[in-house]
């Protein structure tokens, strides 16, 4: 087969499973620009992410999210690290797909609960009041949207199961040859 190299490289995957991150290594070690969508959405909108779920709502931020994606798609080249909940648009997704790789990061729940409860500024893991919900009300509640998102990030074109105990960069690289395996096969 005819040797095909991706000139967008999209990340999926549940919140706190490391998009950005290793989405800067590889992008870093494929020589390729990298975007953070959520970066892109609190440029665009000049507000940070809970401020837009404070003052509008999800669905907004949706709204805003789905241009963003749109736009990068069309317009940006190289390693995209997409939110979360990016995939629950079935139009996004083929879009997604028509213009790059797909590429999900795949965490272990209990991981991902771990990683999340260190991170205060996340506006679905704050109650009415802003605080940090409880750990059991935040493990029943992740749990039922990291379910309902699985199948979404498992269309994915790629997956690439992210070890606890591997550094990133090494993460980085392994991801790098999954890739370039992908894409020679393709």
């Amino acid at each position: 087969m005819n040797k095909q190299e991706f000139s967008r490289i999209f990340l999926c995957g549940f919140m706190g499973t490391g998009k950005t991150t290793l989405g800067k290594l590889l992008a870093y070690k494929l020589g390729k620009p990298f975007v953070d969508m959520d970066d892109l959405i609190k440029t665009k909108a000049r507000l940070s992410i809970p401020q837009i779920f404070q003052l509008y709502g999800e669905a907004h931020f949706r709204k805003l999210e789905k241009d963003a994606i749109q736009e990068a798609a069309a317009e940006q080249q190289g390693v995209i690290a997409l939110g979360g909940g990016a995939l629950q648009d079935i139009e996004l997704v083929q879009t997604i797909k028509s213009n790059g790789l797909l590429v999900f990061i795949d965490s272990p729940f209990e991981v991902l609960l771990s990683r999340l409860m260190r991170n205060k500024k996340r506006p679905m893991l704050l109650d009415n009041e802003g605080k940090m919900k409880d750990k059991e009300s935040l493990r029943h509640e992740l749990s039922e949207l990291y379910n309902k998102r699985l199948p979404m990030y498992r269309q994915a074109h790629i997956t690439f199961s992210s070890g606890q105990n591997i550094k990133a960069y090494e993460q980085a690289e392994l991801l790098k040859e999954h890739i370039c395996t992908y894409e020679q096969d393709t």
